[in-house]
């Protein structure tokens, strides 16, 4: 399991790394209103839950009669959507005169019919060089995190061979 979440957060990480450094081909980029923005409350909900619910495993697995119960592997998100909201995080970032942005991923889970089922949301980060001299990647708390991509449910197997 750990394997298939190290992989995961690897392709999303490249995904968001790759459309983060493309340039326009004009001088001002156009870009839509990003959707499925949530609070700092709403993000810090997600990760709480997931948190919990892997604490609370060991009870989950013996109520399931020792088996793991099925649950969301793998998250899709629109293309157009997530460059709306990395266009957004630039465009925020510039407003706030933060330095080099980046974006973090979390895992989190959503409550759906009772029941916890993962997901993964995007939160803007700035680096800051502290007293040290150290560069620090902090969230951007005053810029909105983005989540409620598709979730795969069955999950989708990940067949991508050798």
């Amino acid at each position: 399991m750990k394997n298939l979440t190290t992989k995961s957060l690897l392709i999303i990480v490249l995904v968001l790394s790759f459309l983060l450094f493309q340039e326009c081909n004009n001088k001002e980029c156009a870009f839509g209103d990003p959707t499925d923005l949530i609070t700092n409350a709403e993000a810090d909900a997600l990760e709480e839950n997931y948190k919990n619910k892997y604490q609370n495993l060991p009870e989950i697995i013996a109520s399931n009669n020792g088996v793991m119960p099925q649950d969301v592997r793998d998250i899709w998100f629109d293309l157009e959507t997530l460059q709306n909201y990395l266009n957004f995080v630039k465009e925020e970032s510039d407003n706030l005169e933060y330095e080099n942005p980046g974006i973090r991923v979390y895992f989190g889970a959503k409550n759906t019919d009772g029941k916890l089922k993962n997901t993964v949301f995007f939160t803007p980060t700035n680096r800051e060089t502290t007293r040290q001299g150290d560069d620090e990647n902090n969230n951007s708390y005053k810029i909105k995190s983005l989540n409620y991509g598709n979730a795969g449910m069955p999950p989708k197997e990940f067949e991508g061979g050798n």
